[in-house]
């Protein structure tokens, strides 16, 4: 085998292909029982795959190149379709008709498969330049038009489904800290000027364009590898329980309202599940022995609230009591924060303020002159 001749960007590719491999076996399986973690693996593995081939044409394997388009294809094609599926696993939608989403990927790496074996089986040098052309023309549209189509449209759908679960927070968690997801939002963007970025790459076609874009996929690699082994599963212990109130007469139907809402309000100043940091809609209605659905219906109906804004209201009246209790007078704020069930010092100062106009320091020395 003839000596190595690897440039700068060789080594960098090498370097991305290394880091991509890690985080791989870590998020697979060290966070093992995350079916999102097995998707969001796929899609690092896929971009595993184009470093690799990219690499092998770099260093003039042509024909190890060629043996690699089906895998290529399949990648690249698949890469968009595992981005959302991650993006909908973790934001706690239902993931539906699946394999219609890869048929597209499956058959391009399929046919190109196909072509390809024929072609080191025969021995007829015509029909084999034939079957080169075909598969050519099979990547060049599998890597173009149709891999700009396929990712400007799934790019939406996972923008789409961030910005519904950011709409929807505020009636599921009485938190923010680790379900907000922003990091998200640069996980996407990112991945969209990635396609750009490499199709401009192409078209430059010199070192400096290429350099600057293994420059960026690694840091990519590295930002959303670190951001995926920190998330956790945020509905994975959500399990409600049914009280079929919709089917229930209007009249009985209200009446049932009136008693949940009672029920609501007593369990909350009796029993403080506000204090619970981790508190959610789901994680309410089981202990009401009711529905999500209907009580977030009556605290946005009723109340006028959504959920955070109902959870804060209590936090922040108990965290005004134990400010002015002169038992606490040596406790430290971000205590008394925890102690109101908020997750972070953060939290409690940006909610206390949001309340109150007064940060906790200010409210004391207003309160205690």
């Amino acid at each position: 085998m003839e000596n190595l001749n690897l440039s700068i960007v060789n080594l960098l590719n090498i370097v991305t292909l290394c880091v991509t491999t890690l985080f791989i076996f870590q998020i697979y399986f060290l966070k093992k029982g995350n079916k999102s973690n097995t998707f969001f693996s796929i899609y690092l593995t896929n971009i595993a795959i184009i470093l690799a081939f990219f690499l092998v044409l770099d260093l003039d394997y042509e024909m190890i190149a060629y043996g690699l388009i089906p895998f290529l294809l399949l990648a690249v094609l698949s890469i968009g379709p595992m981005l959302w599926i991650y993006v909908k696993l973790v934001t706690g939608d239902e993931l539906k008709q699946l394999k219609k989403h890869l048929y597209l990927p499956i058959g391009f790496g399929l046919i190109s498969f196909v072509l390809i074996s024929t072609d080191f089986i025969i021995s007829d040098e015509k029909i084999s330049l034939y079957i080169r052309l075909i598969v050519l023309y099979i990547t060049i549209t599998g890597i173009t038009a149709i891999f700009i189509l396929q990712n400007g449209y799934y790019s939406y759908l996972s923008l789409k489904l961030y910005k519904n679960h950011i709409k929807n927070l505020g009636n599921t968690f009485s938190y923010t800290e680790k379900v907000n997801l922003n990091w998200f939002k640069l996980l996407i963007y990112g991945y969209f000027f990635l396609i750009i970025g490499l199709i401009v790459s192409n078209i430059a076609d010199d070192s400096i364009s290429y350099f600057m874009f293994y420059i960026i996929l690694l840091t990519y690699v590295i930002f959303s590898g670190y951001n995926a082994l920190k998330q956790n599963p945020i509905f994975k212990d959500f399990k409600v329980k049914v009280n079929p109130i919709a089917s229930i007469p209007e009249e009985t139907n209200t009446k049932l309202f009136k008693e949940l809402k009672s029920k609501l309000l007593t369990t909350m100043d009796e029993e403080k599940l506000f204090l619970d940091s981790s508190l959610t809609i789901h994680s309410l209605a089981n202990k009401l022995n009711s529905n999500n659905k209907y009580v977030s219906q009556l605290i946005n109906n009723d109340l006028n609230k959504n959920f955070v804004m109902f959870v804060n209201e209590y936090r922040i009246n108990e965290a005004k009591k134990l400010l002015l209790n002169e038992a606490n007078k040596n406790i430290t704020i971000e205590s008394i924060g925890y102690e109101s069930g908020f997750k972070s010092k953060t939290a409690f100062n940006r909610v206390f303020k949001q309340f109150t106009s007064q940060t906790p320091t200010e409210y004391i020395q207003l309160h205690k002159q």
